[in-house]
């Protein structure tokens, strides 16, 4: 595993062509559903029906359940066969397309919201752990490659609001799933499990994410505005590209996201558990709701934040990567104290019970806007280490397969009963510090040393006229 540094550019600086040459088969006239907005907006639409309203269950605290520990143990299950399909997705994808890898990728949450139906029904818990099993292989696949689209489709100069538009979908689906929850649960001031007519709509909706799947146009029927094409399509043999996914891990820069990558979704473990232990039902639909408007705005913000081209690049990456990052530390030492106090008195938090609710919730709220936001950012920063567009899905299926170990260990922590609530929250707290320290050797880097070896290949290309 080479630790040598990489000099590589990003492929929009290493690769001119890719953004100044229009393409050789450009189209007199583009047809809407082909355009890349059209696409993100299909990829939007499946991660609202599928990881969106997935999220929302989640976000309720337990899956939307009673207890805390069954849902852990079957997330921790869906995100350790994560690790694998999305690791996995850019060779998936080059044998069946991106089209139809994003179709078979949305099939597999459905059944995971049927489980939790049936265990709240009937006590049954064979079908949460079979529905935990479909999913992760088919959302691994989901992550990998609505990412790679995401990063690879749109145009270079809207890539951060495309990004944020797409993650906007997302939470989208959480919006809806609150709003239900919330319209369902209103009435329930008491610590326990949300009602099945929650679960029956969001059966209905993720079922429905496969068929919008199949609108997606693959790379080379895409009709940017700009009218350069996207080569992102590869047809490289099994063995070639494990061997190209593999060295474009072992390249230092990143290596050096990757403690970032276990930690951006390792903590909602930890936060999901407290807020199921400590929350009313209508409080945590509630919370759900309320934080997935906030993150849309919070993405939004961020995204025109990213395309902003009166700031340099270093600035805009460094000034939401530490601010993000910073708050992060700031709400973990307040959960500290509040899991401190809530070991000697366990609570049950209604929104009538004023400054005693509003302390615990207000940590809940930031949390996930923080939470939300920096994954748009690591997706950012991520497409800035692409030496072509063929590697965008590769560095997607890295940073997910990542993200989803690191959700896996982190459920699997908080599904034992036996540890206290601190024992998550200080391993939260240690990965943020490593992965903080770890990922500036890279970030620090965005916006200087790639731009610098744009400036020098372009002197030689001038030279070369």
């Amino acid at each position: 595993m080479s630790l040598e540094r990489s000099s590589t550019s990003s492929f929009d600086e290493k690769d001119g062509s890719a953004i100044a040459e229009p393409a050789t088969a450009a189209v007199s006239r583009r047809t809407w559903f082909r355009t890349s907005f059209f696409q993100i907006t299909i990829v939007g639409l499946c991660a609202f029906l599928s990881p969106g309203l997935w999220n929302s269950m989640n976000s309720l605290g337990a899956g939307g359940g009673q207890s805390p520990f069954l849902a852990n143990a079957a997330n921790s299950i869906v995100f350790g066969l994560m690790v694998l399909t999305c690791l996995l997705g850019s060779t998936i994808t080059n044998k069946l397309s991106y089209r139809w890898a994003l179709v078979l990728g949305a099939c597999g949450y459905a059944p995971y919201a049927g489980g939790l139906v049936l265990n709240l029904k009937t006590g049954a818990s064979w079908l949460v752990y079979l529905g935990s099993v479909t999913c992760g292989l088919s959302a691994g696949l989901f992550w990998s490659v609505e990412g790679a689209i995401a990063l690879g489709y749109p145009e270079e100069n809207k890539r951060g609001r495309y990004l944020s538009y797409w993650l906007a979908w997302r939470n989208g689906g959480q919006i809806l799933g609150g709003a239900i929850s919330l319209g369902l649960n209103a009435k329930g001031n008491k610590i326990g499990a949300i009602g099945r007519e929650t679960y029956y709509v969001f059966i209905a909706l993720q079922a429905f994410a496969p068929f919008v799947a199949v609108l997606l146009s693959n790379p080379p029927q895409v009709q940017r505005k700009d009218r350069t094409p996207v080569k992102m399509e590869n047809h490289i043999g099994l063995k070639a590209e494990l061997k190209e996914v593999w060295d474009t891990l072992t390249r230092r820069e990143v290596l050096w996201l990757v403690p970032v990558s276990l930690f951006a979704q390792w903590p909602s473990s930890y936060v999901n558990t407290f807020f199921s232990l400590y929350f009313t039902v209508r409080a945590r639909a509630l919370g759900s709701l309320l934080i997935a408007i906030l993150s849309v705005i919070g993405n939004v913000l961020l995204g025109f934040w990213l395309d902003n081209k009166r700031v340099s690049k270093k600035i805009k990456t460094r000034v939401a990567f530490v601010g993000l990052m910073t708050i992060f530390g700031g709400v973990f030492i307040w959960l500290t104290i509040l899991q401190t106090r809530f070991l000697k008195h366990k609570p049950k938090l209604d929104w009538t019970d004023g400054r005693a609710f509003s302390e615990a919730f207000g940590a809940y709220v930031i949390f996930y806007i923080v939470y939300y936001t920096l994954q748009n950012v690591l997706y950012y920063i991520f497409s800035e280490l692409a030496r072509n567009p063929k590697e965008l899905i590769r560095l997607s299926s890295i940073l997910r397969g990542a993200e989803s170990a690191g959700s896996a260990c982190g459920y699997g922590v908080s599904a034992r009963k036996v540890l206290p609530m601190t024992v998550p929250l200080g391993i939260d707290f240690g990965l943020w510090g490593v992965a903080f320290a770890a990922a500036m050797f890279t970030v620090k880097d965005v916006g200087t040393k790639w731009e610098l070896n744009k400036d020098v290949k372009e002197e030689k290309e001038d030279e070369a006229h």
